[in-house]
């Protein structure tokens, strides 16, 4: 009889340790369900990222100013300020080209880029004609898709770019944010 006593009670120790493991953490969760895709986030407090292009002859130079958003986690490194929040990425830079205007310097960075069905038009982008967008879509880490808008904006020899990247699933939703940060201004 004691042997029956010892058993019953190891085996409901046991059990009672495997229950309390799945109630306090220790043993394996269901796979967490994705979170709800955040209401269209957009520009509400406007900030501006500011590109500055001082005049060569001496004069008083000018200005790309593109709107971001804030309330994002920011990062600067160099020319390159990215906004994240979630899942969604909106990011300024400002490269040099070589070539005349947005679009041919746009187009030659999708080609060394070898993005397959990927797109350069011309757009409007604020008080600025000189404007191309490059659109795609790529795996991130080889196996999540991204879709990414790429607004490339002449500046002399160089190109501001305005990048907003999403999944596919968020990206249209929530691409007031990218429509927005086209509103630059160029004063100067």
């Amino acid at each position: 009889m004691n042997k029956k006593l010892v058993g019953s009670a190891v085996i409901g120790a046991a059990v009672l340790a495997i229950v309390a493991a799945q109630f306090v953490g220790g043993g394996e969760d269901a796979p967490a369900a994705a979170p709800p895709s955040p209401s269209s986030p957009s520009i509400t407090e406007q900030s501006m990222e500011a590109y500055n292009f001082p005049d060569a002859a001496g004069g008083r130079g000018w200005a790309v100013l593109v709107p971001v958003p804030s309330g994002w986690t920011v990062t600067h490194e160099n020319d390159r300020s990215s906004y994240r929040k979630g899942n969604l990425l909106l990011e300024t830079d400002k490269v040099p080209i070589a070539q005349e205007d947005a679009l041919s310097g746009l187009k030659a960075i999708a080609a060394k880029a070898h993005q397959d069905g990927s797109s350069v038009r011309p757009v409007q982008a604020g008080d600025i004609a000189d404007a191309a967008e490059w659109d795609y879509t790529y795996l991130r880490d080889g196996r999540y898709p991204e879709r990414v808008a790429v607004i490339g904006i002449g500046a002399g020899d160089s190109l501001v770019t305005i990048r907003y990247e999403a999944p596919p699933a968020e990206f249209d939703a929530n691409r007031g944010v990218l429509d927005t940060a086209m509103k630059v201004s160029a004063p100067g």
